[in-house]
């Protein structure tokens, strides 16, 4: 009789427990699924070679992760200051973009219905720009983070195996064949988002910049790598990519802001609509209501790294639940 309201409470307060951990360790908790989400993308890339081109795994690793590190360094080392410089310029553009902006609307008499003397759309602008901006340079002058996620994922990479038997060992014997599955369902959709998302990464980086360098900007490189790293946030990344975009195209003239908007717009259309569509049809199927809101939760908690792994978290819980709920306690076989 007294079991069951035990029960119940041993349930929540672990429940509680647990969620009081993951909040203290966030951060560190967050890192290492970044560190395993890119181990899974490194191993998908190297079995993917593997099957076909007639070497190993291990041999396809190797290569893949030399091909990767060399291009890394090679493009820093090439371009890394004048990146830097062009990063603060793009900065300034955007700020002399939003004070023109502001001038022009207070000619129409638009700016007496937006602001109450201590807040203007400037000031919005220019708050959003520089989040932008600070988004930017945070993903790119990471580096303490960024070494600990390659050599995490390293290890990790190097001998998966090793590490999915010790996480299904945890699990009851009669429930680990559930375990092994739910675990493969995870790491094939992480696999395939994560590709997915470096193609688009790839495609608005390359076209951004190739469109921006044939219009004569100067400011290309710094926009194009902007663009790319934002774009690893679906939906709200290649929106506040838009920001810097636009402003530097105006900045050059009202002309050349109407055809950067236009062809921002068109590239975005193809790339949201066609091309990751076909890239991660073997991934979950988002819902952008439910990964906007769990971007917006995670972001207010762990602020930018949250950010940037809302999409990849939210994978895992929908295979999770797919898995675990709807196909082993509902018996209902989704696909």
């Amino acid at each position: 009789m007294n079991t069951s309201p035990r029960i119940r409470t041993d349930t929540i307060l672990l429940t509680a427990g647990l969620l009081l951990i993951g909040y203290l360790l966030g951060h560190v908790l967050l890192l290492v699924f970044a560190a395993l989400l890119l181990a899974v993308g490194l191993d998908g890339l190297a079995r993917a070679i593997a099957r076909r081109l007639p070497v190993s795994r291990g041999w396809a690793l190797v290569g893949v992760t030399l091909c990767l590190t060399a291009l890394m360094v090679g493009a820093m080392g090439l371009s890394t200051v004048r990146l830097i410089q062009q990063m603060g310029m793009v900065g300034e553009r955007v700020a002399e973009f939003a004070q023109r902006l502001h001038a022009w609307l207070s000619d129409l008499g638009a700016m007496d219905l937006v602001e109450d003397g201590s807040f203007g759309l400037a000031g919005s602008v220019g708050d959003l720009a520089g989040t932008a901006m600070t988004w930017g340079m945070t993903a790119f002058g990471a580096l303490s983070s960024l070494a600990l996620i390659l050599v995490l994922a390293l290890f990790l990479v190097v001998n998966p195996d090793l590490y999915r038997r010790g996480a299904v060992i945890l699990v009851p014997p009669d429930r680990r064949g559930l375990g092994e599955d739910t675990l493969s369902a995870i790491a094939r959709a992480l696999r395939w988002w994560f590709l997915g998302q470096i193609a688009s990464m790839a495609l608005l980086g390359m076209t951004v910049g190739l469109g921006l360098f044939m219009l004569g900007i100067d400011l290309w490189l710094a926009l194009a790598v902007l663009t790319a790293l934002l774009t690893f946030v679906p939906f709200l990344g290649p929106l506040i990519a838009t920001v810097p975009i636009v402003a530097v195209g105006f900045a050059e003239g009202t002309e050349t802001g109407l055809i950067v908007l236009a062809g921002y717009i068109v590239i975005q259309t193809i790339e949201g609509n066609i091309i990751t569509p076909m890239i991660q049809q073997q991934a979950v199927d988002l819902a952008p209501a439910l990964l906007i809101a769990m971007q917006v939760f995670l972001s207010l908690i762990f602020g930018l790294t949250g950010l940037m792994l809302a999409a990849p978290l939210t994978i895992v819980a929908m295979v999770a639940v797919q898995k675990l709920w709807v196909e082993h306690m509902l018996g209902e076989n989704l696909g």
